[in-house]
């Protein structure tokens, strides 16, 4: 089988330079998801070649843009797909470059079998290879990682003006295609009843963990000396964090500590946090490598989103499962797309008002030291038995199998 997979994926070494080279940081969290997905599959079929519009935006250093524009790596071929400088003309050559690339897979593969996988959510590349599945009768599979008519449910300010109406043809042109593919990779089932109303093939993976994890300890002896609560995350308080650091104020553990890493609209009023109780630090955006350090050294990890907003049943955030594959504990809410068989190995709110959420606090913070290392140590065999990007991929290849009959016509 060769796989064509399309997103803004690009190899490690690519999106460091991005990373290292732009004033406003890409997604990590994409880039995380997409790469172990990636890397999984790599090893269950003969080839996979990454179509990429890169992860760029008017802060990358221009020299990242007009190099490497194909690499090999890990047995992975990356094609990144150089837009023009302006927005309208970036996607119309991104679109175009698209459609060359995307034919040319298609024809020189035309013997062999052939399934063509989509980050639905990267409009313009996707629909170009979307075309080209029909016209050379290749089936195709849709990532879908959001919701389209919930996206902009995710942020406090809403997009306003011309920003409002080219988020409405974004979200019209992304449903109509989203629909139309042969089958799909979700995060939870109840997005299945929302955007596979022909109940076609899917198969549910919340998310994924790297199993290179598996060799990297988490020892007591390695943690820090300070009680370390580590959020990292969209800063936004629709997101809970408001409500988290306000709870963590009135929490009466001197040794105790709340880490903030990411960006969102709460920037600088996490920064006047930082001036009226020392304990609370705000870190900004910082390489992803570096942030998972600091969680194996931690002592809780947490995620305060809002289990009763609608969206939550239509995502499984990546940094539930980035902490729990860490090693150290992890505190989150019931979030609707959570499947219960998580709640073992998690430590949860279930009171989610702030005096619930300081008493949680307290009551985790104040056990042993012995206690909380053995609940992240079970919470990380979980994730590495049953959530490994070589098991999900495993559960993606299945689904091509299983899907009746071979994935190209």
């Amino acid at each position: 089988m060769h796989i064509l997979y399309v997103s803004n994926l690009c190899s490690d070494e690519k999106f460091k330079e991005i990373f290292d080279n732009s004033s406003i940081k890409p997604q990590q969290q994409a880039q995380k998801f997409h790469s172990l997905l990636s890397k999984g599959l790599v090893n269950q079929v003969d080839s996979v070649y990454v179509m990429s519009s890169l992860p760029i935006n008017q802060s990358t250093d221009r020299n990242v843009l007009l190099s490497d524009c194909k690499e090999i790596k890990n047995n992975t071929t990356y094609k990144y797909l150089i837009g023009l400088k302006y927005p309208i003309l970036k996607h119309i050559s991104i679109f175009i470059k698209g459609i060359f690339t995307s034919f040319l897979w298609c024809f020189q593969n035309r013997k062999q079998e052939r399934v063509i996988i989509c980050d639905v959510l990267n409009l313009t590349v996707s629909i170009s290879a979307f075309i080209a599945s029909k016209i050379f009768s290749v089936k195709t599979i849709a990532i879908v990682t959001d919701i389209p008519d919930y996206m902009q449910n995710y942020t406090v300010q809403k997009k306003k003006g011309i920003k409002s109406l080219v988020s409405n043809i974004y979200r019209g042109i992304c449903n109509y295609f989203m629909y139309r593919y042969d089958s799909y990779i979700i995060l939870t089932e109840q997005m299945n009843n929302i955007m596979n109303p022909n109940r076609k093939p899917y198969v549910v993976i919340e998310g994924m963990v790297d199993l290179n994890m598996k060799d990297v300890p988490n020892n007591l002896n390695n943690k820090y000396g300070e009680k370390i609560v580590i959020y990292a995350g969209a800063l936004y308080e629709k997101y809970g964090v408001k409500k988290l650091i306000e709870s963590f104020l009135k929490l009466k553990i001197d040794d105790a500590r709340l880490w903030l890493f990411g960006s969102g609209e709460m920037e600088e009023e996490i920064r006047s946090y930082e001036q009226l109780d020392k304990r609370v630090k705000y870190f900004g955006v910082e390489p992803n490598e570096d942030i998972v350090k600091k969680q194996l050294k931690a002592t809780l990890l947490v995620n305060p989103r809002p289990s009763n907003e609608e969206f939550t049943k239509y995502s499984f955030p990546s940094k539930n499962m980035e902490y729990m594959v860490s090693g150290t504990p992890i505190l989150t809410t019931p979030l609707q797309g959570m499947p219960k068989e998580y709640y073992d190995y998690v430590y949860l709110f279930e009171d989610e008002t702030e005096e619930g959420i300081t008493e949680t606090l307290q009551n985790i913070l104040t056990k042993s030291k012995g206690e909380l290392h053995e609940k992240g140590k079970r919470s990380k065999e979980f994730v590495l038995d049953n959530k490994n990007n070589i098991v999900q991929a495993i559960s993606t290849i299945e689904m091509i199998n299983n899907f009746g009959g071979r994935y190209s016509e």
